[in-house]
């Protein structure tokens, strides 16, 4: 038991044991989100205000009791305790958030299995707009300049890279035990490289099985693809993220805090606007932003006119507003692998990456070198 016999002094006593006290759920300490509001101290009373970033925590009584068990440790003398709450505001709240964010990245470690890995995301603010169809045809891509590719298909639940790979026969299996084990994705070789695939379609027994999980099962679900896949180090890791900025997209962040991330939408103007939440929720959760795809841009007709069913100009606009590279304009067309704009398209991530990592840049070039000049 500390004690301490002025009012001043056992105010600061008090405020460096209450602003030393870890958040239950953000990790960091209440001091450094800026959650203690008020510690004062009177000839027969001590008052503390924390404030919680949402009126109805769960974890109130979880706080308070911390609160209460820390402060028992410093002699009061006396004077009655009283703890009381309040509520962030919005902006104190978003500070507070993306702390606990930086904080959470800076605390991951890369899991063995993917030290080395180039990290590729793709990402869109709505579904419907080709965003799984263009990451595995860029995985495809990559895979015969005899890269190594991993494909992670973060959908949960709506999954859709085993029927892209024509692979919803194959079922994935697992060595070890449940306490200690290790998933086996599927190999497929292309050109002179490989991809290695993980998905919840190759899972379930049946593909229309709808997966009714929420939350924390989500989140669990993708840190096994992360942590416990034989990933076996490739050079690149392809993640089909779901559309949104739900649990999976913030799961991912602070697992995989070095991915880079590869916006798609259409040149529809709603559809760019919804996609600029996902350019928002990138850059507040600390991950690299790629650049822009615009899928379905234009219909090439038979007869040589060019189509725009869908609008123009949405990707440019989402571009240009996050200073960010257009990676491409992809025609609509009933499959898109062998298309020259994706082939483009993926020389332009290639390089897009290298621009932020000089010796892949060189790499990427004299591969691709190598590959036109055969």
């Amino acid at each position: 038991m500390v004690s301490d016999a002025t009012p001043s002094t056992l105010q600061a006593r008090l405020r460096a044991v209450v602003e030393g006290l870890a958040d239950p759920e953000l990790g960091l300490t209440f001091g450094e989100l800026g959650m203690v509001k008020k510690v004062d101290v009177s000839k027969r009373q001590i008052s503390v205000l924390i404030a919680l970033t949402t009126p109805g925590c769960p974890l109130k009584n979880q706080i308070r009791s911390s609160l209460l068990d820390a402060i028992d440790e410093v002699d009061r003398h006396g004077r009655e305790l009283i703890v009381s709450f309040t509520t962030l505001t919005k902006d104190e709240k978003e500070r507070a958030l993306q702390l606990a964010r930086k904080g959470a990245q800076d605390a991951s470690t890369t899991p063995p299995e993917l030290e080395g890995t180039q990290l590729i995301a793709f990402s869109s603010g709505k579904g419907g707009v080709g965003k799984s169809s263009l990451a595995i045809a860029v995985a495809e891509n990559i895979a015969k300049r005899g890269y190594r590719v991993g494909v992670l298909d973060a959908d949960i639940w709506g999954f859709s890279q085993p029927q892209l790979l024509s692979a919803t026969d194959q079922r994935l299996s697992a060595d070890g035990d449940p306490q200690n084990f290790q998933i086996k994705p599927y190999l497929k070789s292309i050109g002179a490289g490989s991809l290695a695939v993980v998905s919840m379609g190759m899972m379930v027994e049946q593909a229309e099985s709808a997966i009714m999980w929420r939350g924390l099962m989500l989140s669990r679900a993708l840190q096994h693809f992360v942590e416990d896949v034989a990933w076996d180090n490739p050079d690149y890791l392809i993640i089909d993220l779901p559309p949104g900025t739900g649990d999976i997209p913030m799961t991912l962040a602070r697992l995989l805090p070095a991915t880079k991330v590869a916006l798609v939408t259409t040149p529809s103007p709603l559809a760019s606007h919804v996609a600029e939440r996902a350019a928002s929720f990138a850059i507040k959760a600390n991950l690299t932003l790629l650049g822009v795809i615009e899928n379905m841009s234009f219909i090439e007709c038979p007869h040589g006119e060019t189509l725009t069913p869908f609008g123009s100009g949405g990707g440019a606009a989402i571009a240009n507003r996050y200073q960010l590279p257009l990676l491409g304009s992809i025609p609509l067309a009933p499959t898109i692998s062998e298309l020259s704009a994706v082939v483009d398209l993926t020389s332009m991530i290639l390089q897009e990456m290298g621009r932020q990592e000089h010796d892949l840049l060189q790499c990427t070039a004299h591969l691709w070198d190598a590959v036109t000049n055969v």
